[in-house]
């Protein structure tokens, strides 16, 4: 089992997201079996938490996922980017986080 982290985030715009204060929710925590479930339950929370609040500051909501890694099993870091889902006028869409290339 992983841990994986989701943080909410909500704004008007994805200009506004890191200017607004006490936008952001305190992160869930769950253990899944694997990145697919983690996506599946990311999005889930974010439809949810869209479904729950309307107005100017939800119109941009982003949902990132990453998941937790044991202390020392990545060298530096301490977690790894899965993506995070975002919903804006378009709808709600997922963005993976890009791959390192290997050197």
């Amino acid at each position: 089992m992983k841990t994986y982290q989701l943080d909410l985030r909500h704004a008007p715009s994805k200009n506004r997201l890191n200017a607004l204060d006490n936008n952001r929710l305190p992160p869930l925590r769950l253990r899944i079996k694997d990145d697919e479930t983690a996506i599946a339950w990311a999005k889930d929370e974010a439809e949810q938490f869209a479904g729950r609040n309307r107005g100017v500051n939800f119109t941009y909501i982003e949902a990132a996922l990453t998941e937790l890694l044991p202390i020392g099993a990545a060298g530096d870091d301490d977690y790894r980017r899965i993506g995070r889902w975002v919903k804006n006028r378009e709808g709600l869409n997922w963005r993976p986080t890009p791959r390192k290339a290997k050197a």
